[in-house]
């Protein structure tokens, strides 16, 4: 999850709205809900909604979608009005978000300090404090199904990621070892990408070189396994008190 949201500023989402209309909304609408040509719906978007600081946003505009969007490398203090107006849009477009909670508020507090186990991870005075507030209800519940959400960032193969990371340790048949962020991985091979930002390819054949791979969100990905609907919904719907 995200760290909480800045505190709003009205005069940087005016400044920020100023600036979309100008540049943003041919294609992504005035109200940042989609244009006519075809421009995604912003506030439902996976970079914005995680993205309480601009640092993902930023990343994601110097490099744009070749296929779909320009770059757009912005100045510190205009990405930071681009974020408050953003933040504004979503936050708008939620006030109706407690209309669709079908499930148990009490049951999803069980589930989370019990069976769930989710307190050996999160907390709901730490990374989850306002999280109700933060994300609309139905991302909500999509980031427990897909927790390592994608939605493009920042614009390249389906294997890219946003945090937190999968790290890798490859270590081959001579024993040198090379450890980093995991880029991609299959039967045929392994990409890391190390601390200095260089990426290495391994071939791969039964399993030579050896892989490890760490990853952060394993515990959302086995409560898969056994997540049952109700338990979904009633998660959800403690999640959205969290305010």
């Amino acid at each position: 999850m995200t760290p909480s949201a800045p505190p709003r500023d009205a005069a940087a989402a005016e400044r920020g709205r100023l600036f979309f209309a100008q540049t943003c909304s041919f294609c992504h609408g005035i109200d940042a809900r989609g244009g006519a040509e075809g421009g995604s719906d912003l506030t439902h978007s996976l970079i914005v909604l995680a993205d309480a600081t601009g640092a993902q946003l930023g990343a994601f505009l110097q490099v744009g979608r070749p296929d779909k969007m320009p770059a757009f490398p912005l100045p510190p203090a205009q990405l930071a009005d681009l974020t408050m107006f953003l933040r504004a849009a979503v936050a708008a477009g939620d006030s109706g978000a407690a209309a669709v909670v079908v499930g148990d508020a009490a049951a999803g507090k069980r589930f989370f300090e019990g069976e769930g186990r989710c307190t050996e991870c999160h907390s709901i005075t730490g990374d989850l404090q306002g999280i109700g507030l933060r994300y609309p209800t139905a991302t909500l519940q999509g980031r427990l199904v897909l927790p390592r959400g994608r939605g493009g960032y920042p614009g390249q193969s389906a294997g890219s990621e946003i945090p937190p990371f999968r790290s890798v340790t490859v270590t081959l048949p001579s024993g040198e070892r090379y450890a980093g962020t995991l880029v991609s991985v299959s039967i045929f091979a392994v990409t890391v990408r190390d601390s200095a930002g260089i990426r290495r390819t391994f071939a791969r054949h039964e399993n030579v070189p050896k892989v490890e791979i760490t990853d952060p969100l394993q515990a959302h990905l086995d409560l898969m396994t056994t997540l049952t609907d109700k338990a979904m919904h009633d998660l959800t719907a403690y999640l959205v008190t969290l305010r």
